[in-house]
C-alpha cells in the first residue's frame, strides 16, 4: 500500500544523508531558472526574493552604520534596457546613498559579503529552531543557497569600488585588513562565541 508518510521519510533520509549533493542540485536548479527566466520578471523576482532582500539589506545596514545616508531602498525588480530599448536584464533591487565617501564606499559596496558568515551561521544552527522534516530540509538548503548566491557583490557594486577613485576607496579596507592580520583577529572564533 502507498503511504505518503513513508515516502516523505524516505526522501527526507535521502536528502539528509546526501546533503552536499542535494545542495548542488538546488544550486543547479536555481542557476537554470535564472538562465531560463530572463524574459519573465515575475519568475526572477520570486526565485531571488530572499537573496535580493538580504543583499540589499546588507547595503542598507552598512550604509547607515558608516554614514552613507541612504535615501531609498527598493527590492522591486525593473528591466534594464540597452541603447535600442531591448531588455538585457533586470535590476532586482538597490539602495540609493547620498554620502558615499572614501571611508565607506568599499564597505557599502562589498556589504553583501556579510551574507557568507550569515549563511554559515544558518548552516550550523538552523535545526536548533526548526524540527527536521522534508520541508524544513528543503527550506534549509534553499535559504543557504540563496544567501550564498546573493553574497556576491553585483557588477554595479564592483564598479562603485573600482572607479577613478580606486586608491581612496580601497585605502580604509586595506588598513583595516592589515590591522586585523596584525592583531591576529579571528572573526569565526568571535562569531561562534
Amino acid at each position: 500500500m502507498f503511504d505518503l508518510h513513508d515516502v516523505e521519510n524516505t526522501i527526507f533520509n535521502l536528502i539528509q544523508e546526501n546533503l552536499l549533493y542535494f545542495t548542488i542540485i538546488v544550486s543547479a536548479i536555481i542557476g537554470k531558472i535564472k538562465e531560463s527566466s530572463k524574459n519573465n520578471i515575475f519568475t526572477v523576482w520570486v526565485i531571488y526574493f530572499i537573496g535580493t532582500l538580504f543583499h540589499e539589506l546588507t547595503h542598507l545596514i552598512v550604509s547607515i552604520a558608516t554614514y552613507g545616508k541612504p535615501s531609498w531602498f527598493s527590492i522591486l525588480p525593473s528591466k534594464q534596457k540597452n541603447e535600442i530599448g531591448e531588455t538585457v536584464g533586470y535590476t532586482l533591487g538597490y539602495v540609493r546613498n547620498n554620502n558615499l565617501r572614501f571611508y565607506n564606499t568599499f564597505l557599502v559596496a562589498m556589504a553583501p559579503l556579510l551574507l557568507i558568515p550569515l549563511s554559515y551561521w544558518i548552516y550550523l544552527h538552523f535545526f536548533e529552531y526548526f524540527d527536521k522534516n522534508i520541508w524544513t530540509m528543503i527550506s534549509y538548503i534553499f535559504i543557504i543557497v540563496s544567501l550564498l548566491f546573493s553574497s556576491i557583490p553585483s557588477s554595479v557594486d564592483f564598479k562603485l569600488v573600482f572607479n577613478k577613485n580606486i586608491i581612496q576607496n580601497l585605502a580604509i579596507p586595506i588598513i583595516i585588513i592589515y590591522l586585523l592580520i596584525y592583531f591576529e583577529f579571528n572573526i569565526i572564533e568571535i562569531w561562534n562565541n
